[in-house]
């Protein structure tokens, strides 16, 4: 059974990352990732910048050298390629003016640095990773936990398996391209659309997938944060965003992804709110089941979803 710690007040996040020995894997002079969704331009239910500086502050109080990280999209929008994605950063607050650390775009230019991880999962036997990801010793995911019209909800397996693929890795892991008349098809930008085929369950599985690949690589040095805070009916990547389902409700860490996603599920779905139902996402979604992402990542041993919530 995983720990997963939890506070209410959204401005503890010092406290919360204190009380769950986040601290512990961050030597002196780790290159520490944050991974972070910036918000798609329009959309205002993304984390301020504001509320995680001071988690920057903590990894330099241990000796590390902390810097934002997120990936490019497949979808046009302001973060398609990393010169609108650093706009787009910059515009939501996520300066080393105002948090103190940079920001840096995992897979290049036009999303193409790609580092190609070999694995053996159900779906995949090689993950096409941005590469620089790789070059940070320590991994703390910072997820927005919301609704997610494909996978339910979206939260740290999310943040990490879907946000830090490239572009050909998330059409990898939205389609299934074997369908296509001709797989090359599917890297040309006029045809994607018509290759985003996949279920909503083969990509829950592959997002669990790309999770649990990419994080082999950070052995006892990864870390999450879960912010139940404007939860909306939908992802951050929509250039709007719904009025929350449920009042705000605080903030999780675990080492697990798999307890601290379905802990922040549970606390969702007990807390009232504007959706009257003890299954919220499924109310939301009902065509999508959103427990396949969390049966997927626990059979990859990436985590397990019995866990004990500790209140500090």
């Amino acid at each position: 059974m995983s720990r997963v710690f939890f506070v209410k007040d959204p401005s503890q996040v010092v406290k919360l990352f204190d009380s769950a020995g986040i601290g512990k894997i961050i030597s002196p002079n780790d290159f520490v990732a944050l991974k972070i969704h910036f918000g798609e331009r329009g959309n205002h239910a993304y984390i301020k910048s504001d509320k995680v500086k001071p988690l920057v502050k903590k990894v330099k109080s241990k000796g590390g050298k902390p810097f934002w990280v997120d990936a490019n999209t497949l979808y046009k929008g302001g973060r398609m390629n990393t010169l609108d994605h650093l706009q787009t950063a910059f515009d939501h607050g996520y300066t080393f003016g105002k948090t103190g650390a940079h920001v840096i775009i995992t897979d290049g230019p036009q999303g193409k640095s790609t580092e190609k991880l070999r694995v053996n999962y159900k779906h995949f036997k090689q993950l096409k990773v941005g590469s620089l990801i790789f070059e940070a010793n320590v991994l703390i995911s910072v997820a927005h936990f919301k609704g997610h019209m494909l996978t339910g909800f979206g939260g740290a397996i999310k943040n990490i398996g879907m946000g830090l693929g490239t572009r050909a890795g998330k059409l990898d892991m939205h389609s299934d391209c074997e369908n296509c008349a001709e797989r090359k098809t599917c890297q040309r930008k006029k045809t994607i659309e018509a290759c985003w085929v996949g279920s909503s369950d083969s990509v829950q599985e592959k997002m669990a997938e790309y999770t649990a690949g990419i994080l082999e690589r950070f052995k006892n040095k990864t870390a999450f944060i879960n912010f139940i805070t404007d939860v909306t009916e939908n992802c951050d990547c929509m250039d709007s965003n719904s009025e929350p389902i449920v009042p705000d409700i605080g903030i999780l860490a675990s080492f697990d992804p798999v307890a601290i996603d379905q802990a922040s599920v549970d606390l969702v779905n007990k807390t009232p709110g504007r959706i009257g139902s003890d299954d919220k996402f499924k109310k939301l979604w009902p065509e999508t089941n959103w427990e396949t992402q969390l049966r997927h990542a626990e059979g990859t041993g990436l985590g397990s979803r019995k866990y004990e919530l500790i209140e500090v």
